[in-house]
């Protein structure tokens, strides 16, 4: 049992870093206008969703730092939205719901990450929340569910519970 633990952190810690390295230099090439697949965050699903809150959180918050500190952005914005994404994926991993209700927690989850980024990160500016929502927050969870359901198809066993 611990040799399969060893064996599950090197699995995360490689993932997190090819997921660092893609959202890095392949995001920018897949980015449309101003909206961008965040696969950070869809690594920070998959480790809510296969090993828990605690994973995730500490997954979220590591992999938050790493984005501010690339970004302009203020460190601690998406190491917030990250732990909290990252904790609740993490809880309802606990009730084993149907791939039906999971997509759509999918879906809250990735809206929650981009109200909580973005709100926090206009919030003394004059952009209104209704600009925001309509072109930051809906386009860019739209694209990050569907680039999540192609990775969720390919790494079925990401979503698996670990046994």
């Amino acid at each position: 049992m611990q040799k399969q633990n060893k064996l599950d952190y090197f699995k995360i810690g490689f993932i997190i870093v090819c997921a660092f390295l893609l959202q890095t230099y392949l995001v920018p090439v897949l980015e449309i206008n101003i909206w961008r697949p965040d696969l950070i965050l869809i690594i920070i699903l998959f480790i809510g969703y296969k090993y828990g809150a605690i994973s995730a959180t500490i997954a979220g918050f590591i992999l938050g730092i790493f984005q501010d500190s690339l970004s302009v952005s203020p460190v601690g914005i998406s190491s917030f939205a990250n732990c909290t994404v990252g904790f609740l994926a993490g809880s309802i991993r606990e009730y084993k719901f149907k791939s039906n209700t999971a997509y759509l927690f999918t879906i809250l989850l990735l809206l929650l990450h981009g109200f909580l980024f973005y709100l926090i990160y206009h919030i003394k500016t004059e952009t209104t929340y209704t600009y925001l929502i309509f072109t930051r927050i809906f386009p860019n969870t739209i694209y990050t569910f569907i680039i999540w359901l192609i990775s969720s198809y390919f790494f079925k066993s990401m979503m698996e519970e670990s046994t």
